[in-house]
């Protein structure tokens, strides 16, 4: 009886991780929808939106949006906040972190980010020195 009740109880804790991450994958994926829906609008030092963005104003609208998840505005205290993974681990709505530089990951090396005076938000792939990370919640 008590293997029985062990059993269930283990298929149970099972059946809810998933559940789990099943939300935070949906919330991550909430951060990446924000950043997207914001490409094309213009670059502006020291704004977090609706009108423009800097690098990170537009990542702290996009976690806020979608993890409601309050990240300072500079991108090295944001990079401060997360740990580095590999890009096979990587999902939309993660961190992309450069020198003084952060960004939305999309997927597939794809990314989101305001890069810089005279530019629009941008969807453009990875370039040479950037890195994932996941914020810590």
């Amino acid at each position: 009886m008590a293997d029985a009740q062990t059993a269930a109880a283990l298929a149970d804790r099972a059946r809810a991780v998933p559940a789990s991450r099943a939300v935070r994958l949906r919330s991550r994926a909430l951060v990446a929808r924000y950043a997207r829906a914001q490409v094309g609008k213009p670059y502006r030092w020291g704004q977090a939106g609706p009108r423009g963005y800097d690098c990170s104003g537009l990542t702290k609208a996009a976690y806020w949006y979608g993890l409601r998840l309050r990240l300072p505005h500079q991108s090295g205290a944001q990079a401060a906040r997360a740990y580095r993974i590999s890009r096979a681990r990587a999902v939309p709505g993660d961190l992309v972190v450069g020198r003084r530089h952060v960004g939305v990951y999309m997927g597939r090396g794809w990314m989101v980010d305001a890069p810089g005076r005279g530019r629009r938000v941008t969807l453009r792939r990875m370039y040479a020195g950037l890195h994932v990370e996941r914020v810590y919640r």
